[in-house]
This record gives structure tokens, sequence and C-alpha cells, in this order.
């Protein structure tokens, strides 16, 4: 989907059902572009929920703890409407962008930093 400037935005539509939701998550993903430009968000739909990640973060928390979809719900999208949703996300967000070091502002492609304690988990046969 082609934002306002002619860039691309992509947020999926789920099934048949889930697509009634939408417009729900095009106006989250229109707030969160105006509240923090150019960052990388990724809206996808599971159940009555919209998942955001920071492609970004996500990518950092792959590569450093080696946990894949890292992000945030959004939960019943039957019971709030986009104006509610948006703004829970546009909270949510700036959360997620202070946790790993980004700024509320316009991403200049600054790399995400883990939180302070994260580290990964130890796998393997250890005897």
């Amino acid at each position: 989907m082609l934002d306002k400037n002619g860039e691309i935005r992509l947020i999926e539509a789920g099934d048949a059902d889930e697509a009634l939701d939408l417009e729900k998550a095009k106006e989250v993903s229109d707030t969160l572009e105006k509240h923090y430009p150019n960052h990388p968000w990724l809206i996808s739909f599971q159940g009555k929920a919209l998942v955001i990640r920071h492609l970004a973060i996500s990518d950092t928390v792959r590569t450093e703890m080696g946990q894949d979809g890292f992000g945030f719900v959004l939960k019943h999208l039957d019971a709030h409407s986009s104006t509610q949703l948006a703004k829970n996300a546009v909270m949510a967000g700036g959360q997620l962008l202070e946790a790993f070091g980004l700024p509320r502002a316009a991403w200049k492609g600054e790399d995400p930093v883990l939180p302070a304690g994260w580290k990964r988990k130890q796998t393997g046969n250890f005897t």
C-alpha cells in the first residue's frame, strides 16, 4: 500500500473476517508514521489483535537473542475504535523505541541497542 508520500507501507490484510479491521490497521499505521516518521513499522493481524513490529528492532532481537517475531500486540479490535488503537500504538511504540535506544522522532537509520540485562538464552547439551 502506498502512503501519501508514495512510500510503500506494509499492512497484512489477513483472512476474509479480519479484512474488516483493515481500516483500523491503516489508522494505526498512519498515526505511527506521523508520530515516528521513517521508522520501519510492520502491522499484521492475528485473531482479533494487531501485531506491531519495528523491523530493525525485530532484526536486532533475532540476531542478538535468537528470537523471531519480536513486537507488541494491540488486542480487542472489536472493542476499541481505530482512534483508541492508534493512541495505544503511539504510546507502546514510543516505549519500544526508548527501550531500544531509538528516538521518538524521525528515524535516521540508527541501530537499535538491546536493553541492559537482555541476553541470549543458553541452549544445547552442557555435560
